[in-house]
């Protein structure tokens, strides 16, 4: 049964998974930070140890520790491992799916097993409803979401599910453990979510007069593996936290936090009408649950469902601490809210709760009633606000964009490989994944993720979202031969190019501060178009004007600066 269930999930997600990587329309390449984990899983293989460029700085330009050792392995099977990290992605996503469905199934049947049936085909509309973001993310990004999904919610439901009265196998214990220190070596707000776990912990072992020694033993493990990642990045990179750390997050807390309840608002007014509905529902659920039938609180056992309800109850509480951790940095750039991808799945619970509701319904007319009132009145106020919202923010990001950019960095870079000598001069990039994998120089990345000069430099960090730490002093310094090359098809174009460069609203030029208008930046670099000809290849680039010169002594290069 299970069995079926799983290659049942596994069809869906694949279907999902097809029709949007059909829709990109990129190929299996990943998302461009995505190529940021390929880089680093490349030169870990290869033996060059942590680093972005070969022979370079050792760094931690990136989110997920974990996901890097994972990516090295399969570099270490095949040289172009993209098709089978993907194939891992949706195994993982289909196990994450097949585990919400079986433990909601089961409480399911506690409360309501006539509906037990039916449920199969519920579920799987709602994986249909979240599933295209929430599968792009999990399965084509090439990003650690499967598996930090899979983590994720195997502990939220692990310990969850300790609420039950009785004794708790080993194996479930084991489990536990084992997933707290994998999800501690996955992200770095596994910090924050295994001292939430271990408070569950604490919570289901008092209800249940069990000893506390268990939970105090989780906190240990948990802990121990996060002094040891930290020993470990103090002395291999220098620094006790990632390099993103340093060149993503403002020091100006109100800052992030006006940046991430910004964030939240967008979650809630602009994803998904069924994701907001079952979140007022979820919460004010959970209020009546903890207030007015007190089961929470007193551990009320009155009612026959009481333990379904808390695990209820818990799981809505992980949700809206995960709705607002991101409140605490700042919130993301990503189409698609990267950060609430791991939170979708147990909006799944909401439908739990919805058939408690009805099922009861003539045991608590009035309360139920009054659930039903204020639910529908704060969807619709909160669904309004999207109007609002929208009359002062931006279109929303594109997630195909992040795919397009992973792309086209891959065929410039080839191209460059092409074109260029083989001792290549160094490349400055703002979006670098793409590009940093293929190309064979060195890649200095402006926007400071995987150069700990530029991530560590002084600022606000305040600005455009994740692309904020560049600093014209430390760019000075970093003086990279050629800056944001970019495929053209001729000299016109290029002069066009460079006249949006100057606009202090394109992207880039605010990336870089309106560096391009600088008396200081025209001293030192040109604007040039190069046609390769023997390639066929032509580009637009700043180039530095100590560098021209040997770019002008390319036999099958002809470079022409732009007045």
């Amino acid at each position: 049964m299970v069995l079926k269930q799983f290659f049942i999930f596994l069809l869906l997600v694949l279907s999902i998974s097809i029709v949007s990587y059909l829709y990109v329309g990129t190929g299996a390449i990943g998302i461009d930070d995505g190529n940021i984990f390929l880089n680093y899983a490349h030169h870990l293989a290869h033996g060059d140890g942590f680093v972005f460029n070969k022979n370079g700085e050792r760094v931690e330009g990136f989110t997920s520790f974990l996901w890097v050792l994972v990516c090295s392995i399969f570099y270490l099977l095949t040289a172009h491992p993209e098709i089978l990290l993907i194939c891992f992605s949706l195994l993982l996503t289909t196990l994450t799916v097949t585990f919400v469905f079986r433990s909601i199934k089961a409480s399911i049947e506690k409360i309501y097993p006539q509906f037990a049936r039916y449920f199969f085909w519920l579920y799987c509309v709602f994986i249909i409803t979240i599933g295209f973001s929430f599968i792009t993310w999990s399965v084509l990004s090439l990003m650690e979401n499967a598996l930090w999904n899979f983590v994720f919610i195997s502990l939220v439901i692990l310990t969850s599910s300790t609420v039950e009265p009785g004794k708790i196998s080993i194996l479930k214990k084991i489990c536990i453990v084992i997933a707290g220190c994998v999800l501690m070596l996955t992200r770095p707000e596994a910090l924050v979510w295994n001292l939430v776990f271990a408070c569950i912990l604490l919570y289901t072992f008092l209800q249940n007069k069990r000893k506390i020694f268990y939970p105090l033993a989780y906190i240990l493990c948990t802990n121990s593996i996060a002094i040891g990642l930290t020993i470990f990045r103090s002395y291999y990179f220098g620094f006790r936290f990632p390099n993103t750390y340093y060149a993503k997050i403002s020091p100006d807390k109100i800052y992030n936090l006006t940046e991430g309840v910004k964030y939240g608002l967008n979650f809630l007014t602009g994803y998904q009408p069924v994701i907001t509905f079952l979140f007022v529902l979820m919460t004010i659920t959970l209020l009546y649950s903890i207030f007015k039938l007190k089961v929470i609180t007193a551990g009320n056992e009155s009612l026959p469902e009481s333990n379904v309800i808390k695990k209820f109850c818990i799981i809505t509480v992980v949700m809206l601490i995960g709705f607002v951790l991101p409140c605490t940095t700042g919130g993301d750039h990503f189409g698609g809210f990267r950060f609430y991808q791991d939170l979708l799945l147990l909006f799944a619970w909401g439908i739990l709760m919805i058939l408690w509701l009805f099922k009861n319904y003539n045991n608590y007319k009035k309360d139920i009633k009054w659930i039903g009132l204020s639910t529908v009145i704060f969807f619709f106020l909160i669904i309004g606000l999207n109007n609002l919202i929208d009359l002062k923010n931006p279109a929303k990001t594109q997630l195909n964009f992040e795919f397009l950019l992973a792309q086209d960095g891959r065929i410039l870079a080839d191209k460059f490989n092409k074109a260029l000598p083989e001792k290549r001069p160094s490349v400055g990039m703002i979006a670098v994944g793409g590009f940093g994998l293929i190309y064979e120089g060195e890649t200095v990345d402006l926007m400071g993720l995987n150069n700990t000069l530029m991530g560590h430099s002084p600022g606000d960090r305040k600005g455009i979202k994740n692309h904020a730490a560049f600093n014209k002093d430390v760019f000075y310094q970093l003086n990279p031969d050629i800056l944001l090359p970019e495929n053209i098809n001729n000299i016109k174009e290029a002069e066009i190019k460079y006249c949006g460069l100057l606009d202090v609203n394109n992207f880039d030029n605010q990336a870089m501060k309106n560096i391009f208008n600088d008396a200081d930046f025209k001293k030192f670099y040109s604007p040039v178009f190069i046609a390769d000809r023997k390639n066929s290849a032509n580009f637009f680039a700043f180039v530095n004007n100590n560098f021209i010169n040997s770019l002008k002594r390319i036999s099958d290069l002809e470079v022409q600066e732009i007045h």
